[in-house]
C-alpha cells in the first residue's frame, strides 16, 4: 500500500527478463541450478516519477537443488535466494493532517526502496517400504527454512489509532517448519 493505492491513472507495464537452467544427472544424483533476471516497470505519463518498479519485481533470483535416489531411499536439499521486492516507505513517522479528522501517510517516491533479500534452505527425505506386489508404504520427513531465516515477504504502513503514529507491518515467510508424512498406496 502506498500513495497510488486508490488513485485511478492509466499507464503501461513492461517486463524484460531472462532465465537460465542447468540440470545434470550423474548416476543416482540429480542437481540443478536456476537463475532469473527481470525488470518490471510501471510507466505513467504526467506522474512524477513517470517510471518506477512494479510491486512484485524480483530483479535477481537464484535456486539450487540436488537429489539422491538409492533403491527405496530419497534425499533432497534445495535453496532459493532472491533480491527484495520494491517497497515504498513513509517520509516521516508522523502522519500529515491535510484535514483535521483524516490523518494520512506522506510517502516517499513509489517503490524507491527494496525489502531485504530472501534466502531459504530446505531438506527432505523419504523411504519406501514394499508391503506387497501392489502396495507401498512411504515414510518421509522434511524441514522448510532449516536456517530459520526471518524473511520479510511483504511490508506496509498504517496509522496507529492509539498513538497517531505510523507503524510498520511486516509479513514473514514461514519459520523453520518440520513436516512428517506417511503415504500408503495400493
Amino acid at each position: 500500500m502506498h500513495q497510488l493505492e486508490f488513485v485511478k491513472i492509466i499507464g503501461e507495464y513492461e517486463i524484460y527478463g531472462a532465465e537460465f537452467l542447468i540440470q545434470k544427472q550423474i548416476y543416482n544424483f540429480t542437481a540443478w541450478i536456476n537463475y532469473t533476471w527481470n525488470t518490471n516497470d510501471y510507466k505513467f505519463e504526467g506522474y512524477i516519477p513517470p517510471q518506477f518498479a512494479n510491486n512484485f519485481e524480483v530483479t535477481n533470483s537464484l535456486s539450487f537443488g540436488t537429489t539422491y535416489d538409492w533403491k527405496n531411499f530419497k534425499i533432497a536439499i534445495g535453496s532459493k535466494w532472491f533480491t527484495g521486492r520494491p517497497n515504498t516507505i513513509p517520509l516521516s513517522d508522523t502522519p500529515i493532517y491535510n484535514t483535521p479528522d483524516n490523518p494520512e501517510i506522506d510517502y516517499s517516491l513509489p517503490n524507491s526502496t527494496n525489502l531485504d533479500d530472501y534466502f531459504q534452505l530446505n531438506f527432505s527425505t523419504a523411504y519406501t517400504f514394499l508391503v506387497s506386489e501392489k502396495s507401498k508404504l512411504q515414510l518421509g520427513f522434511s524441514v522448510q527454512n532449516i536456517l530459520n531465516n526471518k524473511n520479510i515477504i511483504n511490508q506496509f504502513y498504517r496509522i496507529n489509532q492509539n498513538n497517531n503514529g505510523i507503524e510498520e507491518v511486516n509479513t514473514y515467510s514461514l519459520e523453520r517448519t518440520p513436516n512428517a508424512f506417511l503415504k500408503f498406496s495400493f
